[in-house]
């Protein structure tokens, strides 16, 4: 440090130090060149280039100081030479090799900018921040801390949108299982494979075959004042029901075709229905096969949120149809004029 200091001194001795911007210039030009050593010097950790410039700082300080309350500048003395150890000669009986000794290199002094005319100001050495001084370091961090907060933004996005995924999935918004209802397409009867059964072939097991399809209303029929409408939009659409006596009733016909696969066979009947919004009623479902006998009377209590309503009929195997049935629902029991939406009605063989 005394090596830079005398150069300060030697610069400011050399220029008009009564100015306060040819000094300003002066320490400027010793900074900017102990950076540089510093930055050239890879052994120094940050406390020990701090220290350092602390020191530079002091000297500097110390250097205004003198100008402002002496009015000059002390002329730089010369660093005291080193004296060179001379190590003992010991007499040995054998030729001894000579020690070499590391030399000290003397330390040159830094090389300082000229001076140039600045406005005039006062040279204040707290001006000389190392934050100011050191613009590349600062930057090195900002992009370093911006580099990992958008490391942590990304993961973050892609938690949100793994999370969002199985939240669809949970709720049932994305369905990730094929329907277990298979499309309709009205008599004649059709397999869930959508291919209409020959005559005399049996649904395989688990298959449905289609009574009624809101798109087919041929095979439906009214009894006294009761009424059937289609209702509903294109997306979903219902045949909606309503029975205003007891014995008025909505007749679907089932094919003699679709009564000679059941034949002999334990056959369950789907009513998929539904009330009106915010309505609750109770249904009668009776049905009548010809030969092969009825089902009794079911009755079931309806909601308006789309259920199924299930009916089971062991079919004999001795017997076959010489016609058609029928299946007939009263849509409200208690006669208070409640209607219901039949959305399909299907069989199944289950044995």
């Amino acid at each position: 440090m005394e090596a830079i200091e005398h150069a300060i001194r030697n610069a400011l001795a050399k220029a008009d130090f009564g100015n306060p911007a040819i000094r300003q210039k002066v320490y400027e030009s010793a900074w900017s060149a102990h950076e540089r050593s510093l930055a050239a010097n890879g052994a120094l950790d940050d406390e020990q280039r701090d220290e350092r410039r602390e020191r530079l700082k002091d000297a500097i300080t110390r250097i205004e100081n003198e100008v402002q309350s002496t009015g000059s500048v002390a002329p730089p003395t010369a660093p005291a030479p080193i004296a060179e150890r001379l190590e003992p000669v010991l007499s040995q009986p054998e030729p001894s090799t000579a020690r070499v000794e590391p030399s000290i290199d003397t330390l040159r002094e830094p090389e300082l900018d000229a001076p140039e005319p600045a406005s005039d100001r006062s040279a204040v050495a707290d001006n000389y921040r190392p934050d100011r001084l050191r613009p590349r370091l600062k930057r090195n961090k900002e992009r370093k801390k911006a580099s990992g907060i958008a490391k942590l933004a990304i993961t973050l996005v892609i938690l949100a949108l793994a999370l969002g995924l199985l939240w669809l999935v949970a709720s049932g918004t994305i369905n990730t299982k094929p329907s277990s209802v298979a499309p309709s397409t009205g008599n004649p009867a059709t397999t869930g494979s959508h291919e209409p059964l020959k005559e005399g072939q049996l649904p395989s097991e688990g298959s449905w075959i289609t009574i009624f399809d809101p798109s087919d209303t041929t095979q439906v029929s009214v009894s006294g004042r009761a009424t059937a409408t289609i209702t509903g939009d294109q997306v979903a659409k219902y045949l909606r029901i309503k029975s205003p006596g007891e014995s008025d009733e909505i007749i679907f016909q089932v094919g003699q075709g679709v009564l000679e696969q059941l034949a002999g066979k334990n056959a369950m009947f789907d009513i998929v229905a539904k009330s009106e919004d915010g309505t609750r009623t109770q249904m009668a479902v009776s049905c009548d096969f010809g030969a092969l006998g009825d089902c009794g009377r079911t009755r079931f209590d309806v909601s308006d949120a789309s259920g199924e309503y299930l009916v089971q009929k062991q079919f004999p195997a001795d017997e076959r149809p010489s016609a058609g049935g029928s299946i007939k629902i009263n849509s409200d029991i208690a006669q208070t004029g409640h209607s219901v939406d039949i959305i399909s009605i299907r069989v199944q063989v289950t044995n």
